[in-house]
Order: C-alpha cells, then structure tokens, then sequence
C-alpha cells in the first residue's frame, strides 16, 4: 500500500490486506478522516500483531489528524511487534518529535538509521527531526543524503529549501527555489517557502506566475489552497508597497479559509485563572530556587525573536527556542486545553513536592540544550497561559514580557502565516477581542504572581537597542556583555516567522506599521480602543 496523502511521504507504508488498503485511501482522499481511523483501529483489534496496521496507524496521525501522541502510540505498539522495522522507529520519531521530546525521537531515529542507512524516507524524515531540534547542519547533510539516493524527489527538495532558510542561507533556499519552481511552478508550499526568503519584487517570475497563472484559476484549487495562494499573493503585493491590496487579499484569504475561534470558551479559560489565583496562593514559598530559567511570554509578532537573539548572543544565556517542556508537562498531567477551572485547580493544589518535582523535570529536559548555561531562555509565547503554575515552580525564575503597540501587534498577526492553532488571527474583532483575553490574564499576573517580571518593549529595543539590553541583561543578574549587541552575526538561528528581519540591521520600519492599511481596520478598532485613552488619530 502507498499512503500519498499528506504529500510528505510514499512507499512507507507496508501491504496492509487489499481491502483495507483500499478502503483507507479512498476515505482519506474524501476527507472521512474519522472513519480511516476507526477503520485501521477496527482491523487493529482483528490482526492485533500486524506490524503494517500500526504503522499505517501512525502514519495517520502523523500526517492527517496531527494526533501525535496517538502517532506515538501506534508507534510504539509496532515497535514492540517488529523491533527491527524501520518504518516503525520512524514513525515514532516523527511523533516524539513533534510533541518535542526530542531524547525519544533521537532514540528511534537513530534505530531507524541503523536498521536503514541508504533509506531515502528515513534520510528525509532525519533531516526533518533534525531540523526541528534546530540541528541545521545535521538537518541539511540528511537531506542532501536522502537527495543522494532519490534525486529528484520534490518532498527533499523543499525540505532542503527550508533548511536553508532556517540556516539564514537565504541565498542557498532562493536559488533552489528557483530550480524547483522550473520543473513545478503550481506547487504552493514551493512559493510559501520562497516568499519567506526575502521580499518580492514586481518582475520576480514567482510573483508573476501567481498572479498571471494561479489566481484566475483559483476557483480549481482546493479551499485550503486558495486560501494559501491569496496569502501569498498579498504578501507579494506588499512587499512592493501595495498595502490597500494587500489587505484586501489577506481579508478573502482569512475568509476563504473559514476557520472558527471559539472566543467564548477563551474569555473563560482567562476569566476562571483571574477569578481563582491570588497572592495567597504563593504564601509559602516551595519549588526550585533555581534561578536558570527565563520565559519569553507574550503575543507572536511581539518583537519576541529579536529579544531572543539580543540574549542568547550572550555568553552565559543559551536559548531552547519555542520549547514545549512545560506544556508537555501539563500534557502529562491530563490537563485538557485551555481549561482554566482545571489549571486553576492544579495550581492551587500544587504541595511543595509536587513543585519540586514539576520544576526538575523542566530543568532536566531544557537543560539538555545547555547544561552550564546561567539563564536558560524559554521563547514558547503562549506560556503566559501557564505561569500560576510556572511561578509555584521557580519562584525565583524570570519573565519578559514581549509587548508591543496593540495595533501593530494585532495587524501583524492578522498578516503572517500562522498556523490554524493561532484560530484568532483569521478575524479583526476576533483577534482584538483575544488581545484584550491575554492583557488581561498578564495583568492579573503582575498583581499576584511573586516572580520577577519585566515588560519588554519592541518600540524601546528598536530605538535604543543597546540601553534596553543592558536593562534587561541586568534584570537578568547578569554581566553585559557586548556580544550581545552582535547579533546578526550570531550562530545560534532563529526558526521563527522573523528569521530573514532579525538577519537585517534593527527593524524599524515595523514601527506604527498598522496605519498603512488604516481603512480596513475598524474592527480592530472597536476592540483595541481602550489601550487608547487619547484615540488613534
């Protein structure tokens, strides 16, 4: 059976009994992704020992509901039915990978690399894993290896085309983007990759084939893809100082797309939190009086990536990036999503143990990064869900709070690929609303959480990036160190939406950005007013 459709991957899948193999594809092209699940989970439970089921399990989750501990799950299952099966070390990978529990994913890849050495779907998912660990060396060799072995493969070419841009080789990712665009000019992921290179300019091939050759057909492509080829299009156009139209394509992408935010279940998450957790709470003390971990919190396109950057160029502060240590925490807990009854009760219940013991696995799973750095910097934005509990962790561990002009803050979100998880951002009274959710929970925050917080402001980095890093280098019981002033040359990269501006010199021109598309933002208006005593003439 070849399982093709996610895209990613062909032939990893083993010979699952025809009819099966039949049914699957035909339900998973059609969109029934809960019956190819009950189907696989049904002929699971008839043939308990086939390694192929659980694979093609895996294989599901993996790539079609995005369930990945499940994906483990199956994963592991298959393991322990064929030790020696390739596929089934991969898939485990993959998943463990995604859930960022990196140990396990290495573990298996490396199974999966010694049972399978010349193998190009391991060579292309190693570089994969690679690259989300943030290893682009190590990300770039396995691709080109699995390059070696099937040269022409579309998937590995654009997996070295990422690769190359999260490495900050913008050049290296253009020219192969272009190579490929020769042979596949319709394939989307193809001019994602390539718009998030550089700006475009009005003669690029790329851009023009978009607009002379996709969008008067756009009504053939999937919803999805029509949505994507929009946002495309109209980050082209603004990158040429187009910012009406711009807008306007970003506005039929959002609503092509037609995703839903339940802003109500939100408001309540936040409400519960701010309702139940006070100072009293923290009487006591308890938990680790380590002093290594900080976290970055705040909205994305908060001016957070170059805050990262401006610290881990420093020689005593190592950075983990957007780790997933604490959430996994909650994970493992049966936290359920943004449940704030349920937090608020973990939180409070928390006995010095417990704190204890939460804080030492964080500190044993970001420390593998960096064992003997002095700050360990956590940039996973939406921790600031979670820092009642972090703060009953470490009470002596630090906050920044990346911040930024509402406005800009919000419009900027609404303009960037974010992924379906960011549901708020497809909406300008949506995004507003949940602007002023997470506002309030940081508020809250600073009132009754013991723990050293500090708010960084983008507007104050761009214009005076020296004396506000010196600020913070000092919040942080640090020495200065001019190094981190250096930080475009720096090798530690940035994997973020911001990788090509935090290359350049400080970015300024983001700076009251949002008044560019002024007429189309009057929900966001509505909503934001009340960071604006004075108005926003």
């Amino acid at each position: 059976m070849v399982f093709t459709s996610s895209g990613k991957r062909e032939g990893m899948m083993a010979a699952t009994p025809t009819t099966i193999s039949a049914q699957l594809n035909t339900l998973v092209k059609s969109g029934r992704v809960a019956d190819a699940v009950a189907l696989l989970e049904r002929a699971h439970k008839t043939h308990p020992r086939d390694e192929a089921i659980l694979v093609a399990l895996a294989q599901l989750h993996n790539r079609v509901t995005h369930d990945f501990p499940r994906a483990q799950a199956a994963g592991e299952r298959a393991v322990k039915v064929m030790p020696k099966s390739a596929r089934a070390h991969l898939e485990v990978a993959e998943a463990a990978c995604k859930l960022k529990r990196f140990d396990t994913a290495l573990k298996h890849l490396k199974r999966a690399r010694a049972l399978a050495p010349r193998n190009a779907d391991v060579l292309y998912v190693a570089s994969s894993i690679y690259h989300q660990m943030d290893r682009h060396d190590d990300a770039i060799a396995a691709v080109q290896a699995s390059l070696a072995v099937r040269p022409d493969h579309l998937q590995a070419r654009l997996q070295l085309a990422t690769v190359y841009r999260a490495a900050g080789q913008m050049d290296d990712a253009r020219a192969l983007c272009r190579d490929i665009f020769a042979q596949t000019p319709d394939n989307l992921v193809l001019h994602s990759i390539y718009g998030l290179t550089g700006k475009m300019a009005q003669d690029d091939p790329m851009y023009l084939y978009l607009r002379d050759k996709i969008l008067p057909d756009i009504a053939k492509l999937s919803q999805r893809d029509q949505a994507k080829a929009l946002a495309l299009l109209a980050k082209a156009r603004d990158d040429m100082g187009a910012h009406d139209d711009a807008f306007t394509l970003y506005t039929r992408s959002k609503k092509t797309e037609n995703l839903r935010h339940d802003g109500a279940k939100y408001h309540r998450f936040v409400a519960a939190q701010c309702d139940a957790i006070s100072p009293a709470d923290y009487f006591g003390g308890g938990g680790s009086q380590d002093e290594t971990p900080v976290l970055i919190v705040g909205m994305p396109r908060s001016g957070s990536t170059l805050l990262e950057q401006v610290l881990t160029s420093h020689p005593k502060i190592a950075g983990v990036g957007e780790s997933a240590a604490l959430s996994n925490l909650m994970r493992d807990l049966k936290l359920p999503e943004h449940d704030g009854a349920a937090l608020a009760r973990l939180t409070k219940g928390l006995t010095q143990k417990d704190s204890e013991t939460l804080a030492q696995k964080y500190l044993t799973e970001v420390r593998k990064a960096a064992p003997k750095a002095a700050r360990i910097v956590d940039k996973k934005l939406h921790n600031f869900e979670l820092l009642g509990v972090f703060a009953r962790m470490f009470p002596k561990g630090r906050i920044l709070h990346a911040r930024r002009d509402p406005m800009d803050n919000c419009v900027s979100c609404y303009m960037q690929p974010l992924s379906a998880w960011h549901s708020y951002t497809r909406d300008l009274a949506d995004l507003g609303r949940y602007y002023c959710d997470y506002d309030r929970l940081m508020q809250h925050w600073a009132t009754v959480l013991p723990i050293p917080m500090m708010d960084v402001h983008y507007e104050d980095m761009v214009a005076d990036t020296e004396g506000t890093a010196r600020g913070i280098i000092d919040f942080l019981s640090l020495d200065w160190d001019p190094a981190c002033l250096d930080f475009q040359s720096s090798e530690k990269r940035a994997r973020t939406l911001s990788v090509w501006q935090v290359r350049q010199p400080v970015y300024k021109t983001s700076v009251q950005r949002w008044r560019r598309y002024d007429a189309h933002l009057d929900p966001l208006k509505s909503e934001l007013g009340r960071f604006y005593p004075d108005g926003l003439g």
